[in-house]
């Protein structure tokens, strides 16, 4: 007897790996075969952009859609974290993408593909460009969190600081422990205000240090070409530093947010729990998401006729104004089971995020998100975090509209 076939596909955080589930999808078909995609976060992801950080979950998005079972690994070692969940899962087959990184990188690091195809032990890796795949719109565009003007400042201010304490230690100290006094200043920066004002921080620590201190003092002329070297060291560690420091403040961030999102989904879960009632289970739904999310919620539920209405929260706090535009919004992610308003493709102005209850593959209502402060509030996490209370708040309508019809629920078997 043959052994069930199992595919796997390595996704990766660039638009290029849908050719590749593509590709996987019709070998899954033709195998009749279950098929995974895994994407590993390697532990510097926190400081990757925003953007490429969406495209992977998009990515896994996207395989889900098409019926794989999409998985998100942690490890520092692509390959390894790669090759072990194969071997758990029974994997037979693993499809990668051809490696697109410069020839300078591929010679200064390892690739992660040859390392794969190395240690993936009676496993076939198949490497290969894929197959072209329909043009696809990302689910969401991710904006930027802005720094405010006040960071800035605030970096400024430190570096007056230490321009006032290194005044006081001239006379006493030499010009190599003064340098300390500016890195901490930038460190101090990095953690507090992040990375772009502790670059500025560190270039103007270097000015400083120069104008202010280096012979001939109050000139950026400089005596001794030995402090040319010291300024561009001086820069670099400036630099590195201020990188590492709002490195950790970034995975700080996120460490606070998954403890958040851990917190909230077990509360809402063992709210749920204990509800009946439509209404009931929908209220407590918006009564979560708004406190987790900090905004104003509703919850749009059809009628007999299919139309949208209010079922839950206070419409005059999320509808300010425009009322069919926004109902024409919210019931295009019913029709379609896809994000629409906020920062998404459609209607990407709008300040209200419409994110479809879909369990089963059917669209039971809409939740409508107002986020108090917009700007910060479109983060990989955050959506991905949003979808899953989603899923939780359609499971339980499920349940309870099935119950009302008196059928047996169909997601177990006896």
């Amino acid at each position: 007897m043959m052994a069930e076939e199992r595919l796997l596909v390595c996704v990766s955080p660039n638009s290029s790996s849908a050719r590749l589930l593509t590709s996987a999808k019709r070998m899954a078909t033709e195998l009749n075969a279950k098929w995974f995609a895994a994407y590993v976060e390697q532990p510097g992801a926190a400081m990757r952009p925003e953007s490429a950080r969406s495209q992977a979950a998009d990515n896994l998005r996207l395989a889900a859609d098409m019926g794989a079972e999409a998985v998100t690994l942690t490890g520092r070692d692509i390959a390894r974290e790669i090759a072990d969940f194969a071997q758990r899962r029974n994997v037979t087959r693993i499809v990668v993408g051809k490696p697109g990184r410069a020839r300078w990188r591929r010679i200064l690091s390892r690739n992660p593909v040859d390392e794969l195809v190395r240690i993936a032990e009676a496993i076939d890796v198949y490497v290969t460009d894929g197959e072209p795949a329909e043009q696809r719109e990302a689910t969401y565009v991710v904006r930027p969190t802005h720094i405010q003007l006040s960071d800035y400042g605030t970096g400024i201010l430190y570096l007056v600081l230490a321009t006032l304490a290194c005044f006081a230690m001239y006379p006493y100290f030499n010009l190599s422990n003064l340098i300390m006094v500016y890195l901490l200043a930038v460190m101090l920066t990095a953690t507090e205000c992040g990375r772009g004002p502790a670059i500025l921080s560190s270039l103007l620590s270097v000015l400083a240090f120069d104008f202010f201190f280096v012979p001939p003092r109050f000139s950026f002329s400089v005596e001794d070409a030995q402090y040319i070297l010291t300024f561009v060291v001086m820069c670099v560690v400036g630099l590195v530093i201020s990188q590492l420091a709002a490195g950790m403040r970034q995975q700080t961030a996120l460490a606070r947010l998954q403890e958040r999102q851990a917190a909230a989904m077990h509360g809402l879960s063992r709210q749920l729990a204990g509800t009946r009632g439509v209404e009931r289970i929908l209220q407590a739904a918006v009564t979560y998401i708004s406190e987790i999310f900090d905004g104003d919620v509703l919850a749009l539920m059809p009628d007999e006729k299919r139309k949208l209405h209010v079922a839950a929260g206070d419409p005059s706090s999320v509808i300010e104004r425009d009322t069919m535009s926004h109902m024409n919004v919210a019931r295009t992610a019913y029709e379609t089971g896809r994000m629409t308003g906020l920062g998404t493709q459609t209607a990407p102005t709008t300040e209200v995020l419409y994110v479809p209850l879909q369990a089963a593959g059917a669209v039971a209502g809409v939740l409508a998100l107002r986020p108090r402060d917009p700007k910060r509030f479109l983060l990989r996490e955050q959506l991905t975090l949003l979808e899953s209370l989603a899923k939780q708040v359609s499971l339980a309508l499920d349940v309870e509209l099935m119950s009302a019809r008196k059928q047996p629920y169909q997601g177990y078997t006896a």
